[in-house]
Formats: C-alpha cells, structure tokens, sequence
C-alpha cells in the first residue's frame, strides 16, 4: 500500500476528520520523494559522475601521452 494512503489511514484511526487526514497526506505528499524518482535522481547523479570521472581520466591520459612525447621527440 502506498506511504500516503496508511499515513492518511493512521490519521483518521487516531481521529481526525477525513479533511483534516487529506490536508496532513496532501502536505506530506508534496514534500515525499517516491522510490522511481529517487531512483531516477541516484541514476542522474552516477551518470553524472561517471561523466565526469570519463572527462578527468581522458585529460590525464592526454597530459600523460604529451608528457611522454615531450621526451622521446
């Protein structure tokens, strides 16, 4: 069952009105990140890393191959 609905669900066993449990949920629910899009956001976050690591070892294999080419021209 979805977060919301047994948090909503608690609220009106402790209670609350139906509007009020709905208000408490609709709060919630704008600030709760789901599973898929806190996936989605780890997923971002490595293939931005990935790049970015991609791009360091690209650059220091250049200097490394121009390094090398310095000394044996």
């Amino acid at each position: 069952m979805n977060p919301i609905l047994r948090i909503r669900r608690a609220f009106r066993d402790f209670g609350a009105t139906s509007a009020q449990a709905d208000e408490v949920t609709s709060a919630i629910d704008d600030i709760y990140v789901s599973r898929q899009q806190f996936e989605d956001r780890m997923a971002r976050m490595f293939s931005e890393h990935r790049r970015q690591l991609l791009l360091e070892i690209i650059v220091v294999v250049s200097i490394a191959v121009g390094v090398i080419l310095a000394f044996v021209a």
